[in-house]
């Protein structure tokens, strides 16, 4: 890690608005952070829904909520009581890694003596609210390195680029008991997620129902889930009518919360699915991920998360075209990165 630039915060602020993975794609930020800076006090302004990515994380000491109610007299109460909680943090550095008009709003509220974020596309009047800007363009990045540039705009150069998720430990518990109950050992299943919040990212139920009779006859269990929304719950069902009647199958589609499904993942032999948050989430717990990718732009995914795509436009173990992805059998390697 290099000298920190020419300023030294205590305190410091990370604004990342968006969905769920997106939050956990912007946890090596705050590791850059606090080994950049001895006893610096860091936290996370987030949406609500995704606090659960940087929760219990030793990197984040802090996490603040924006709220959206239904209610304007309940919205307003909320945003004002934000707005004093940032004021109140009298933080010396605010970094907006989402690159929209709320995040800089909140990242110039703060006062902060320094504030980094993404320079507009187009000239806008957000640019006003930082003081320094950090270029976004560019698609053949992952989305992490793009998220680490306004940190190297302080003069830092992060060296562990991993994501870090941090399930808790009344999940881990909680986990465990629902293992337990249903006679299924750690380490002994496969969790498979085929669904994601973007239905058009998903494969077809027959696909994602051969690959797990494939899993069952290499001797695993299989724990299925997916989110409480209609839309995926229907899809999990297809998929289970294309998969037939199998022993070894766990069904926990909709029933859990983002802290559970993170402990069940950390205990899985192995995670397949789409590219979602879920994915990201077995990434960062550094559970082997065996991954398709369709529309999903995969330039964004490279080493050291997924190693590269070769020239030839094929994986070893996996092919596409017309932009779908077919899978033979994929060898799975260590901490989530698949090998050839």
């Amino acid at each position: 890690m290099s000298a920190a630039g020419d300023i030294s915060p205590r305190r410091a602020l990370v604004i990342k608005l968006g969905h769920i993975g997106d939050v956990l794609v912007s946890t090596p930020v705050f590791t850059a952070l606090k080994q950049a800076y001895p006893g610096l006090a860091t936290t996370a302004l987030v949406e609500e829904g995704t606090q659960a990515m940087v929760q219990g994380s030793p990197h984040v000491d802090q996490v603040l909520v924006l709220r959206r109610p239904e209610s304007a007299w309940r919205a307003a109460q909320s945003n004002l009581g934000l707005l004093a909680s940032l004021r109140r943090g009298r933080f010396d550095l605010a970094i907006d890694l989402s690159g929209g008009d709320r995040g800089a709003f909140l990242a110039f509220m703060t006062g902060a003596r320094l504030r980094v974020g993404f320079e507009p596309k187009k000239p806008h009047i957000r640019a006003r609210a930082f003081h320094r800007l950090a270029d976004p363009r560019g698609t053949q990045n992952h989305v992490v390195e793009t998220l680490l540039r306004p940190v190297r705009l302080l003069g830092i150069e992060p060296q562990d680029l991993a994501l870090k998720l941090y399930p808790s430990p009344q999940a881990r518990s909680q986990a465990q008991s629902i293992l337990a109950e249903h006679g299924i050992a750690p380490r002994a299943y496969a969790l498979v997620h085929p669904t994601s919040r973007w239905m058009f990212k998903t494969w077809t139920p027959e696909g994602n129902a051969q690959v797990i009779r494939h899993l069952l006859h290499q001797g695993l269990k299989v724990v299925l889930s997916a989110a409480p929304q209609s839309r995926e719950l229907d899809f999990l069902a297809l998929t289970r009518q294309a998969l037939g009647d199998h022993p070894g199958v766990l069904d926990l589609g909709g029933r859990l919360d983002l802290p559970l499904l993170a402990a069940l993942i950390e205990q899985a032999r192995i995670f397949f699915g789409v590219d979602s948050a879920p994915m990201h989430m077995a990434v960062a717990l550094g559970v082997p991920v065996a991954v398709l990718f369709g529309p999903s732009g995969e330039k964004m995914w490279p080493w050291p998360w997924m190693w590269p795509r070769p020239p030839w436009g094929c994986w070893p173990g996996a092919c596409w075209s017309a932009g779908t992805r077919y899978t033979s059998s994929p060898r799975v390697g260590r901490g989530g990165r698949r090998r050839a």
